[in-house]
């Protein structure tokens, strides 16, 4: 399919100033599923993928899972897509909120979305697997990221001073998990032994795993 010719100048230029490929292009895929994205929600990455290959195992269809900072609901809808069970989707950014709603019903996923702040709040119950992909890069280090990358909402990428900050409040969720439950995040690269204390502090064993490049990438503790 040809664009007109003022549609493809305006992509141009919106891509010329630094707005991401992804938000022109208006969908992007993550996991072999359709992703809607633009303006106010993160993008979908490879990076992201690693999380959901290493929690797929752990669940199954009878299993209750709740997704923090859930964004674009990249990783509630692919788990429910692919393990049809019950899968709850947190997320404070209303224009990240209306993404996650339409992906849901784009994927044909029915996903219990409850708009809230990670830090005001109190599952309703307990769960086999609590998961997600939070904000982790350090405040100061947001300004260096690529032109694009600074695009993205602010609050879907800054983690803090020391870019642990929602790491502290998942781990306080640990009562949340049932026996032999697990909670699995996804972390910078050079997070790995922070995080990973932070679960153990709070009683989980914890296991760290990489991605296809060789970065840790990923944290999974299991509560025994």
């Amino acid at each position: 399919m040809t664009l007109p010719k003022e549609k493809r100048e305006q992509a141009v230029k919106r891509r010329l100033s630094g707005e991401p490929l992804q938000y022109i292009l208006g969908e992007w895929e993550f996991y072999g599923l359709p992703f809607l994205v633009g303006e106010g929600v993160l993008i979908p990455r490879p990076d992201t993928e690693t999380l959901i290959d290493a929690v797929l195992p752990l669940i199954n269809k009878d299993s209750a899972v709740l997704d923090l900072c859930s964004g674009s609901g990249a990783v509630a809808v692919t788990l429910k897509k692919l393990k049809n069970c019950t899968v709850t989707a947190l997320e404070k950014s209303p224009d990240a909120l209306k993404y996650l709603t339409k992906n849901a019903a784009l994927n044909n996923t029915d996903i219990d979305i409850i708009e809230g702040d990670i830090f005001d709040f109190s599952p309703p119950q307990k769960y086999d697997l609590i998961v997600s992909n939070p904000p982790y890069i350090k405040t100061e280090d947001i300004k260096t990221l690529q032109k694009e990358v600074q695009k993205e909402p602010f609050m879907a990428l800054d983690g803090g001073a020391d870019g642990l900050m929602f790491y502290r409040k998942i781990a306080q969720f640990v009562p949340y998990l049932k026996t032999g439950g697990a909670m699995a995040v996804e972390i910078g690269y050079d997070m790995a032994k922070e995080v990973a204390g932070i679960f153990e502090k709070a009683g989980l064993r914890c296991k760290i795993l990489k991605d296809l490049p060789g970065n840790d990438r990923v944290v999974i503790g299991t509560l025994l």
